[in-house]
């Protein structure tokens, strides 16, 4: 078979009657749907409240706040919950009652054995060997027993201490404070007290057209620019991680989610942006 070779002159010549460059050739093999709007959006947006109603004793963040994952951000009055705790405490903690019937049932095998001897030389009667012998074996069943009530008392600390969390708002994941809604004094029941944002990862979600439907996939990635002041010149590497698979037959579009990295957080949600989609 004949081969037929193309120089890259040819290839040149080619290019430049069809208007293009060497740049946009590569350019256009690299991306699939380019120039597309798009919104950068926190990644998660929670409202956070107390697990129950009561009057909030105090909040100790307000908006543009960054706080950790587990930080505590308020608290409800709970003075009789933490004497609860106390109470609870104590009785989880407490020894006694299981030495002094440890004592007992000790004293009681001695006296058993003592007996046996004295049942083998005649010297007592068999009633009063079973006697001694059923004090002994009730004060050692007494044992147990205070070791079970010990172990329920530690239920009910465990108990005690999950109802006094339930007071506590605490941050489930790091982010930033974007609404304060209460205020100390306030009765809460089943209300917000904070909205808390996830800047990182951020979420870039975008409408594609359905002729475009296929063109991109799942790990693709999507060259990201900003809209904004300052982030002109920048550009930004995400991963599609979202497809719809029901399009919006009004606008003929299907939405996708490109998640984008924000480690540092300098990245700002809330604002548009243009996604370029590689192929």
């Amino acid at each position: 078979m004949r081969q037929i070779g193309v120089s890259v002159g040819t290839v040149a010549l080619i290019t430049g009657l069809m208007g293009l460059s060497y740049g946009q050739i590569g350019y256009a093999s690299r991306v699939s749907v380019s120039n597309v709007d798009c919104l950068v959006e926190p990644s998660m947006v929670v409202e956070l409240g107390a697990a129950v109603p009561g009057q909030l004793a105090y909040v100790s963040y307000d908006r543009s706040d960054y706080v950790e994952a587990g930080t505590l951000l308020g608290s409800l009055e709970s003075g009789v919950e933490e004497v609860a705790l106390e109470i609870a405490t104590q009785l989880a903690s407490a020894s006694t009652a299981i030495q002094l019937r440890q004592l007992s049932a000790s004293f009681g095998i001695r006296t058993e054995k003592r007996n046996q001897e004295l049942l083998a030389s005649d010297t007592i009667s068999q009633q009063s060997m079973d006697q001694v012998t059923t004090d002994s074996r009730i004060a050692q069943l007494q044992v147990q027993q205070e070791r079970e009530a010990q172990a329920l008392a530690k239920l009910d600390l465990a108990r005690t201490q999950a109802n006094l969390d339930r007071r506590f708002i605490v941050a489930p994941f790091s982010g930033s404070i974007t609404q304060r809604y209460r205020s100390p004094g306030e009765f809460v029941d089943n209300d917000p007290v904070y909205q808390l944002s996830k800047l990182d990862p951020l979420n870039i979600e975008a409408l594609l057209p359905i002729a475009e439907l296929g063109s991109v996939s799942v790990g693709s990635k999507v060259d990201i620019r900003l809209n904004v002041a300052g982030f002109d010149d920048k550009t930004y590497e995400g991963t599609v991680q979202r497809i719809d698979s029901v399009a919006d037959a009004a606008s003929a579009t299907y939405g996708v989610r490109v998640e984008l990295e924000n480690p540092d957080l300098t990245i700002p949600s809330g604002i548009r942006c243009i996604a370029d989609f590689r192929g």
